[in-house]
Order: structure tokens, then sequence, then C-alpha cells
């Protein structure tokens, strides 16, 4: 009884009163993340027009490619419109390409649960493709849309670890599925 007396004061000073917390998210997010591609527009001919259309690039990405993305959302309850801004890079010795999208879209958000929550994305956009090698020196920009989701652990009110993003876009020119996954930090406000 002497044990239980004792134990019942510490207990109770985990949870503060108004535990479970009924209230809403905060209404902004601003998010950096270390991200990566799978390939970067993974196309084996483009046409450049100097010297001649139709040239063979020569270099072919087949990495890993490198990044960082940065973004803003606007939400309101479960449902955020998203502002992204990336860019990934990948390079070897015969040439290095790269990949800047900006996309905007919309993200639905599931419900809080012991800090946790996920959400799916759908975006659409434009993205500058970068290509130098021996053989061609070229920078281009194309349309670009993508679906994703992802998982959020709440560290405290304001402050979020995304454990991870996984998305799949298809960069325009029908090049193919260009898949990325990212982690990083949140700040709501």
């Amino acid at each position: 009884m002497f044990m239980f007396a004792c134990c019942v004061p510490s207990c109770s000073a985990q949870y503060p009163d108004e535990w479970p917390s009924t209230e809403a998210p905060p209404s902004f997010e601003i998010y950096g993340l270390a991200s990566g591609m799978s390939t970067v527009d993974p196309i084996p001919r483009v046409v450049i027009n100097n010297p001649a259309p139709g040239q063979d690039v020569g270099f072919r990405p087949s990495g890993f490619a490198s990044g960082t993305r940065v973004g803003f959302v606007w939400r309101l309850a479960n449902v955020g419109l998203v502002a992204d801004l990336g860019f990934h890079k990948y390079a070897d010795h015969t040439g290095s390409t790269s990949l800047a999208p900006l996309m905007l879209g919309l993200r639905l958000y599931s419900d809080e649960h012991f800090r946790t929550s996920t959400f799916a994305e759908g975006m659409a956009g434009a993205y500058r493709w970068t290509q130098r090698s021996t053989t061609a020196n070229f920078s281009t920009v194309k349309g670009i849309v993508g679906i994703g989701a992802g998982m959020d652990i709440r560290l405290t009110r304001r402050l979020v670890f995304r454990v991870g993003e996984f998305q799949l876009t298809i960069p325009g020119g029908g090049s193919g599925l260009t898949g990325s996954v990212s982690s990083g930090l949140a700040i709501r406000f």
C-alpha cells in the first residue's frame, strides 16, 4: 500500500490536464527535407538544335540523384495547399544532370494519433532539366505531375519530424516514372 501511495503522484504528473489535446493543428507549415531521386529524366536521346537534332547525349544517369526540397503548406483542418521547390543532381566522370522542380498541389492529412500522422498529396508544375557532358550542354523546362505520401511525428507543438515522404512523378515528354524519397523537419505556425 505504501508503494502504491508513493507511485500515484508521479504517474499522474505524466499526463497534463488537457490531455488528450483537441486543439486544431497550426495553419501554416514550412519544411526542409534531404531528398534523393532514383533517376533524373531517363531519356537516352534529346533534340538539340546545335550542332545536330537527335544527337545522342552520351551520358545516361543511372544512380541516385541527391538533393534537397523546401516547401510551404497552408492548412485548414485536414486539407492543405502545398508549394514545393526542389533541386537534385547526379554526376559521374562522364557528366552531370540536375532537376529543379517547382510544384503546387493538394495534401490530405490523417488525424493525429500518438503524435503520428500521415498524408497523401497530388502535385503538378514544371521543372528545369540541365545536362552537362562532353557531347551535350543544355537546359530545358518541362511539365511534371506526381503523387506522394508520407508520415510525420510531432516532436513539439510546432516542430515536426518528417520520417519519410515518397513521391512518384512523371516528367514531361513521356520519359517514364521518377521516384524520390525525402526526410527532414517541418515547423508549423
